[in-house]
């Protein structure tokens, strides 16, 4: 018995041009690594967009939390400075405050709300008023 180790023929034949298992089979291969290859760095590209966009984001987050941090410390040290300037001032807008958040949670309790309109609305508009002003 002899090995048949040489190329094959194919049995069908449709056009006329005969193909050997081995030439199919190679091509089979090497299309197969193409796509492989192919679809690797396809990955690869989504990757590494997909990472520079997760920097730009972090980038952007990252800027926009100092904007705000800085905000929020400017707008703190003024109310300290504020504060430290005029100390009267300051408590009598947190008696203020004080007294209209008391009122608010008395009102609520009662069931009376034309006190709540004559009194507490105008004292939490000017107490709010004030203060808007002052921290300016």
């Amino acid at each position: 018995m002899e090995s048949n180790t040489s190329t094959s023929q194919n049995s069908y034949n449709p056009g006329g041009t005969s193909y050997s298992t081995r030439e199919t089979s190679g091509t089979a291969d090497s299309v197969g690594a193409k796509v492989s290859s192919a679809a690797q760095a396809v990955k690869e590209q989504v990757g590494e967009r997909a990472s520079e966009t997760m920097d730009q984001a972090k980038r952007k987050v990252g800027e926009l939390y100092d904007s705000a941090n800085r905000s929020l410390n400017q707008q703190y040290d003024k109310a300290i400075s504020y504060t430290r300037e005029n100390p009267g001032t300051t408590t009598l807008i947190a008696f203020g405050a004080g007294v209209g958040v008391g009122m608010l949670l008395i009102s609520n309790l009662t069931s009376s709300r034309s006190r709540r309109g004559r009194v507490i609305e105008p004292v939490m508009n000017a107490v709010s008023t004030l203060a808007s002003e002052l921290f300016r």
